[in-house]
This record gives C-alpha cells, structure tokens and sequence, in this order.
C-alpha cells in the first residue's frame, strides 16, 4: 500500500509539473491580450452594466490580480499535500505587456530514514526570458549530526516569445549540513556552471556574426550559527559568491554578512558587504526593534514596554535530519554572454593587381568568397580562413571601375564594399 501511495505522489507531480510547462506555454500569451494596457477601460461596477454590454470589463491593474488568483484557483483543485512543495510567484510585467510567473517545485520522490531521493523542476517567465529548467540529486546522513548531499540540473534560456533555439547549461553541486557542536551549526553548498551549446546569428546588414552561449564558471554559499559567545545573544556568519569566466575577463561577486540577534525577540541588526558584477562595493546596516506593549502595567504606573518573550533556558538546537527535505540553493538566472564578430576587408590596388585582406572574426578555417561587381555580383575567387579567421589575397582584373566585397555563404555574413580602379595603361 505504501508502495502504491508513493507512485502515485510521483505521478501527480509529474502531471502538475507538465500543468505548469502548459499554462505557461499556451495560457500566458492569451493573458497578454486580455490585459493589454493600450486596452485600457476604466473599472465598473458589475451591477451597473447592462445586459447589452459586449466587453468584459478589464482590470486596470492585471499584477494585483494575477498572483491571488492563481492561488487560490491551485488551492481549490490541488491538495494541499502536493502544494507544500511549491513556490510560485505570478505577476505583471507593464513594459512588456505581459504576464510573468516563477514556478519552483521541490518533489521528494523517495526517501528512506538516513537519505532521500528528490526531483525539481522550475519554470521562469520574465518579460524578456523564458528559462526551464530540471534538476534530481541525494542526500545521505553520514551520522545524526553530518549530511552531504550531491545533485545536477540541466537548464534551457531564450528570449521571451522568441522561435530561436535555447541556450543551454548543465551543471552539478554539492552541499553539506553540519552540527559542529555547542548549538552550532553550519551549511554549505557549491555549484558549478558548464554550458553545452552556443548560438550563431547574424546581425542586422549580415555585417558581424553574433555568438551567444551561457557562462562557465561556480557559485557558492555558506552560513554558519556560532557557538553562544553570549547567552542572550544569537549570531549568525552568511557568505555568498559567484565567478563567471567570459572572454574580456572574470565576472564575480560576494557578498559578506553577520547578524545579531537577541533570543527574547527584542532586536535584531545584520552588517552586510557585497561587491556586484559590476565593481561597485556597497555597504548594508538593518536593524529592528521589537516591543511588546503592556496598558495594564501602564495603568499601574509601571514600564508597558518589554521584550515580546522570555529568553528560553534551553537552546534550541536544529535536527541534521530536517535538511534532507529543503530545497537546493544555487543562483538560477545565470548570465549569458554576447560577442559580435565584425568583417573587416582592407583593398589596394598596383597596377592591375588588387590585392585584399581583412577578418572574418570567429570563422577559422572557413571557405569564403570575392565577389565582383559591375552590376551584378559575380564569383571571383574563393579563399580558405586561416585558424584566426584572416584572410589575403591577389587577384588580377582588367581596366575598369569595381565594386569588391568577401561574403561567407553558409551564414550570409558579408563584409563592407569597396570601390576600387583598374586604369587603362
């Protein structure tokens, strides 16, 4: 029986997952139109609308709708059971004019008393992008206070709305949860990146190839409890950083933290550093204070104000065991990278002799064709780039006034016209 209840749990998600995959595929352009805000009509009172109204009345504002909706429509035929796994986000993207939604799906598929097998598949639909993405791993407990886990995700990314094909990354990570001891405790965990395929296009004029691919490169995280230096006090250490490798260098950033916090719940303050992508250090100071407020010591002329509770006389430590069921950290919109390969053609003319030279940047060892023209183009010459993708050559043409350029057939890429003289001796 047990079995049985375990295969169905994974069917149902697996059939919610592809729920999801299909709303956002074919339900969310359909949305698009019907809140389109050039469509704009003002808000009426159901109850003063007559029978002959053709349009349905529009909410004006369509992100204060969609998220509560949703919600509650997935409440309504979705057991609660098979929600908890589930973060989902749904919103409005006004510049776009489109809606947006972040579906992360955390699914236990099997689990024994020392690991636990899981599976988790995430659709992201921004404005501008569409990102899917699929990932399953293990976690094993090495004893009660030590657990390490391994997992892999592959991922797809492209412009929103767009036919192109997807970029893609496969990756891999570790993670690691720890009790050290003394009401300590620490987490770790580390991906890395590796893209699998790269994307060619043209520009507009076919003047420069385009290369786009996904990063290379790791991130990683760790956070750290510390052993009660004082009693009433909890402080926790939290450290995050990435390093992508591109071709005009390495993008990277950190981001360092501690905070403090009092066990009664009366305050609370954190000290962050980061470095951001691009360069800029910044410096983050939060702080609250929480009170509890008493009328009747107030009344009695006594101080109304205290903390919200007393400060437990035992600490409370966290069970190793409850990481077998949290979600993987990792950093999901990684950055793309773009290179424009531009063509380049240099000409001189000696006597009858032309002789040409330039780049098909990000071409290496491709055929390439001169092409002549005194209306219309012609085939001259073909040429073979070398591993750097540059190219020379000489040719002979009679007395006249020309038109010369290199074009590369197989993509359409072509380099600019130059205008060159052969005089009459």
């Amino acid at each position: 029986m047990k079995s049985e209840s375990n295969l169905l749990i994974k069917k149902t998600s697996l059939i919610f997952f592809a729920a999801l995959v299909l709303f956002a595929h074919a339900c969310v352009p359909s949305y698009a139109t019907y809140f389109d805000p050039t469509h704009y009509k003002p808000s009426l009172d159901p109850a003063m609308l007559s029978a002959e109204s053709p349009d349905p009345v529009e909410p004006p504002w369509p992100e204060q709708y969609l998220d509560p909706t949703v919600d509650h429509s997935l409440s309504l035929v979705i057991p609660e059971t098979y929600r908890q796994g589930l973060q989902l986000d749904t919103g409005y993207d006004r510049w776009q004019g489109l809606p947006t939604m972040q579906a992360d799906y955390f699914v236990p598929v099997k689990h024994w008393s020392d690991k636990s097998i899981f599976f988790a598949p995430r659709v992201s639909l921004t404005g501008s992008e569409e990102t899917y993405s699929v990932g399953a791993g293990i976690r094993h407990m090495l004893n009660s206070d030590t657990l390490i886990g391994f997992h892999a995700f592959h991922d797809w990314k492209r412009a929103r709305g767009s036919q192109e094909s997807f970029l893609k990354e496969t990756g891999v990570g570790v993670e690691l949860s720890a009790l050290p001891g003394n009401f300590s405790d620490i987490s770790l965990s580390m991906n890395a990146y590796i893209p699998t395929n790269e994307r060619n296009r043209t520009s507009l004029g076919n003047t420069a190839l385009i290369k786009e691919a996904m990063l290379q490169g790791f991130d990683a995280q760790v956070s750290m409890l510390l052993p009660p230096l004082v009693d009433s006090l909890d402080i926790r250490l939290d450290a995050s950083g990435h390093s992508f490798r591109t071709v005009a260098g390495t993008l990277w950033g950190y981001n360092t933290g501690v905070t403090v916090g009092s066990r009664d719940g009366m305050f609370n303050v954190s000290l962050a550093r980061e470095l951001n992508s691009a360069g800029l250090e910044n410096y983050r100071f939060q702080g609250n204070v929480s009170l509890a407020f008493d009328w009747q010591a107030l009344i009695n002329g006594e101080n109304p104000l205290s903390a919200q509770y007393a400060v437990p006389d035992v600490r409370y430590q966290r069970k190793v065991r409850d990481s077998l069921y949290t979600r993987t950290v990792r950093q999901y919109d990684v950055p793309t990278q773009r290179n424009e390969h531009h063509v380049t053609l240099a000409a001189a003319v000696l006597d009858d002799t032309v002789s040409v030279r330039g780049e098909f940047a990000g071409l290496a060892d491709s055929n390439v064709t001169i092409q002549v023209s005194q209306s219309p183009w012609r085939d001259l010459k073909e040429l073979r780039t070398d591993s750097s993708g540059s190219y020379s050559a000489r040719l002979t043409l009679p007395p006249g006034e020309y038109r010369i350029r290199l074009i590369h057939k197989p993509t359409g890429l072509v380099s600019g016209v130059t205008r060159i003289i052969i005089q009459d001796e």
